[in-house]
Parts: C-alpha cells; sequence; structure tokens
C-alpha cells in the first residue's frame, strides 16, 4: 500500500512560490516542479505541468499494462511541454517561463522515474539504509564535474548551479527514458526540488528520514523542510515522500 506526505515552502528569502506538486495514492501518481521565468512565469510553467501530468497519468494508468508505462508518461510530457508552449505564445509576458519536473508512477511494487532539470528522485532502501539518487542533473554545473572541472562537493555552492539544461518549455525538447527500480516494504521514494539538496546533503537528508519515518511519510517531509529552512531556506522547497507500507 502506498502512503505519502508532502509539502511545499516559500522558503526565507522568496517572495513567492513557484514550486507546485501533484499526489494521487490511489493511482500511484506522484509529480513535483519547480518554475523558473520571473515572478509569474515559473508560477504558471509549475501549475500547468503538475496538473497537465497529474490528470494525465492518473486517467491513464487505471488500465496500465507494464509496457506501456514509457509510453503514456513520455506522452504525458510532451503534453506538457506543449501546453507550456503555446502559452508562451499567447502571453508574452510569459515568454521566458520553464520548469523543472521529477515524477514517479507505480506498478506491482516497482516505483518508474522520470525528469527534467535538476529536480531529483531519490530510493530510501530501508533494508540496506541507503539513499540512492536515482536522476542525474540536468544541469551546467553537472556537465562540468563530468568535464573534470569541478568537484562533486562544489556543485552546491557554485554561482551556476541554478542553470539548468533540460526543463519543460523547451521547443527542442529530447526526454530521459524511463527508469525503474524494485521498492519493497517499508522503502520510500523522495521526490524533491533543489531548494532541498541545495541546503541540505544527502547524509543529512537519510539520518533525517531515519529519525522520522517511523511517525510517517508526512512528518518526514515536514522535518527535512524544516532543517532546509533552518540551514538558511534560500529558495522554494517542496518534498514529496512515497512509502511502500
Amino acid at each position: 500500500m502506498l502512503v505519502s506526505g508532502s509539502k511545499s515552502d516559500r522558503g526565507l528569502l522568496r517572495e513567492n512560490n513557484e514550486d507546485s506538486f501533484y499526489v494521487n495514492d490511489k493511482s500511484g501518481v506522484y509529480v513535483l516542479a519547480d518554475g523558473m521565468g520571473g515572478h509569474e512565469g515559473g508560477e504558471v510553467a509549475s501549475n500547468i505541468v503538475v496538473q497537465t501530468l497529474g490528470k494525465s497519468l492518473s486517467l491513464s494508468l487505471q488500465h496500465l499494462q507494464e509496457n506501456d508505462i514509457e509510453h503514456i508518461v513520455n506522452k504525458a510530457l510532451y503534453e506538457a511541454n506543449e501546453e507550456i508552449i503555446l502559452t508562451k505564445k499567447e502571453h508574452f509576458e510569459l515568454m521566458n517561463m520553464g520548469t523543472t519536473v521529477a515524477l514517479s508512477v507505480f506498478f506491482d511494487d516497482i516505483a518508474y522515474y522520470s525528469h527534467l532539470g535538476d529536480s531529483r528522485a531519490y530510493h530510501h532502501n530501508k533494508e540496506e539504509d541507503k539513499l540512492l539518487q536515482l536522476t542525474t542533473d540536468d544541469s551546467l554545473v553537472t556537465e562540468m564535474v563530468k568535464r573534470g572541472k569541478l568537484s562533486k562537493d562544489q556543485m552546491r555552492t557554485h554561482s551556476l548551479r541554478n542553470i539548468v539544461t533540460r526543463y519543460l518549455g523547451m521547443n527542442d525538447l529530447v526526454l530521459h527514458d524511463i527508469r525503474h527500480c524494485d521498492f519493497g516494504k517499508g522503502d520510500c521514494i523522495l521526490l524533491c526540488s533543489d531548494g532541498l539538496t541545495n541546503m541540505i546533503d544527502e547524509r543529512d537528508i537519510l539520518a533525517i528520514l531515519n529519525a522520522n519515518i517511523a511517525m510517517g511519510p508526512q512528518y518526514a517531509c515536514d522535518s527535512l523542510i524544516y532543517e532546509a529552512n533552518n540551514n538558511g531556506g534560500h529558495d522554494n522547497i517542496t518534498v514529496i515522500v512515497i512509502q511502500n507500507k
């Protein structure tokens, strides 16, 4: 049985919240988006994505066959991308908007996931007590690390860390392959915006999950956001924790 907790917080320095999320435990659909493009643009883009993806995936997955998952998810992502592009054409003031996305859908104790940008998916393996980053950021600093121009430890504080190389709202969008992992009893999938991972390193995320998940995924979400704000809260922070009960 899937149970989840979710929360989005403006953080301590931003005037508004450009993050959005969609949660449906019954359908096993979870979507998180971190908008970009100014005061209104980011919020509009992220809302378009979570509503488009959430509704489309929840409806499509009602009669799911396992070999349909990649087609269904990619189709929904392209539809969301086209919706953002259309909105930009109709509203000049939103022409610079776009959004990252991280999503997960579930089928027979398997978690399927995809992403664009620097919003992430993690797998918290209860039996092995490990936190595994499932996604690789589509970002300029990630490319710099791959090329040996930056160390991984420098990524979180680098001045260019917020520049993403793939996002929804691109005219020439290329999607990642849909990936999956086994989802055992007690395991969790964590979806989060970079407002969390820029404020808390993975060792502390694991420690917070271990200390709080017994009280439920919502308590774990609240604790993660509290700690991100306690460390400075420089950005909007959105967290979804999905647990296999």
